[in-house]
């Protein structure tokens, strides 16, 4: 047998005061605003972060026709880029190509810079690195 429950004191009321009430409404809707800025801010994010990759897609498929030949080794700016098709680089990708020479001769310091704008915000990416070109025979 359950023993027998205390008798309320007199005055007293059991449940929750009105000001605990309001405490937790003011910390579940604090939790509930920073859970919302959050979801609206990841598609900001992707935008940023895809239109990042595609540069950079960009940029090694530059990096690798120099490599190849196909692209020649002097200073210029480049445009007209083909990227995946699911997630398109960004209207306004600009890649610039510096290329100057090493100490080695045939040895070339090539840099490629790749300028965009994501949702009005200016973007700048750079990748820098050697590529060999043998000294062309006379």
């Amino acid at each position: 047998m359950n023993p027998p429950l205390l008798p309320l004191r007199p005055g007293r009321q059991s449940g929750f005061s009105l000001i605990e009430v309001l405490v937790a409404l003011v910390l579940v809707g604090t939790a509930l605003l920073m859970g919302m800025e959050l979801a609206l801010q990841n598609p900001r994010i992707v935008r940023r972060t895809d239109a990042e990759r595609q540069a950079f897609r960009a940029m090694e498929s530059t990096l690798e026709a120099v490599r190849a030949g196909a692209v020649p080794l002097t200073t210029a700016k480049l445009g007209r880029f083909m990227t995946a098709v699911d997630s398109p680089a960004p209207k306004d990708l600009e890649i610039a190509m510096t290329v100057e020479r090493a100490g080695v001769p045939g040895l070339f310091e090539v840099t490629l810079s790749a300028r965009y704008t994501v949702e009005r915000r200016k973007f700048d990416k750079r990748l820098k690195t050697m590529v060999w070109s043998p000294p062309k025979a006379p």
